[in-house]
């Protein structure tokens, strides 16, 4: 088993006017996937197959800190550096097939610099763990050795997060994954600018080079209208895209919606997505 970290940045840092302070955040997504395509019999004729499966997700995470908003109320710190404690579970339902799977972890940082974090996984019967210890050189570099434990491989990775403030709010964040056999290595990017007023822009792109296989990327951008409304759209190497939306009716509760398709495969491929955010 190949672990591979090449997750896009989500946070970075600035501080503006008016921002928000929160400790826990809380998200529940649900998730429609309808896929519809033919199969063609040995007389010629077709028929057409279907699969249509729902996917829950809840999760929450805790921060023994105040956690400082950027101007979106979604928008956060691109290094965290606040310890915290995390949990999630997720459930999948296809025809007569149901599965759980769950996580919990906690991510600490220490008044000297070293950051240490651990958790636990069951995605889908398949048992791990993993670790990490890391060191904060500055407010805009942290680095981390990892390694993840799935009782049949161990396997370690080097991560590094390096944020570069172009003025007091606009700023671009990279982060870099090399697995220890540098098989996968992988590099992601975020820009974030403040446009006019209430008005933000980021965007992001990703990179993930793999020995013996295809390289892949990924497209992304999210359009702020103001703090609360959000537009956003994501493209990658396979023709996956989606296309979603997030509104906060006030500082503390927010509705996401998404629709997902994929241009390269055969048949109607709809994925659905409807989400509901906490902050505290």
């Amino acid at each position: 088993m190949r672990f591979k970290l090449a997750a896009l940045p989500l946070m970075l840092v600035a501080t503006t006017a008016g921002a928000e302070e929160y400790n826990s955040f809380t998200n529940a997504t649900y998730a429609n996937t309808d896929y519809t395509y033919s199969i063609s019999g040995s007389s010629g004729s077709t028929r057409n197959r279907g699969y249509d499966a729902d996917d829950f997700n809840l999760g929450t995470t805790y921060f023994f800190g105040s956690k400082e908003t950027l101007g979106p109320l979604k928008e956060f710190e691109y290094i965290n550096k606040v310890s915290n404690v995390s949990g999630e579970f997720y459930h999948h339902n296809h025809d007569s097939d149901d599965i759980d799977s769950f996580s919990v972890g906690g991510e600490y940082f220490a008044s000297n610099g070293i950051v240490v974090s651990a958790g636990i996984y069951d995605v889908w019967e398949t048992n791990l763990d993993y670790q990490s210890i890391g060191y904060l050189f500055s407010p805009d570099l942290l680095v981390k050795l990892n390694h993840v434990d799935d009782d049949s491989d161990n396997e370690f990775s080097l991560e590094a997060r390096y944020n570069y403030q172009l003025n007091s709010t606009d700023y671009v964040g990279f982060n870099l994954f090399v697995d220890e056999e540098f098989e996968n290595r992988a590099l992601s990017s975020k820009y974030f600018t403040h446009l006019a007023g209430e008005q933000y822009l980021t965007v992001e792109v990703a990179y993930n080079s793999i020995e013996k296989a295809d390289d892949y990327w990924a497209l992304g951008t999210e359009f702020f209208f103001n703090q609360r409304t959000s537009v956003e759209f994501n493209y990658d190497e396979n023709e996956n895209y989606h296309l979603g939306m997030t509104h906060f009716f006030n500082r503390n509760i927010a509705v996401e919606a998404a629709y997902l398709s994929n241009n390269d495969v055969s048949g109607d491929l709809d994925i659905y997505q409807l989400g509901l955010t906490v902050q505290l």
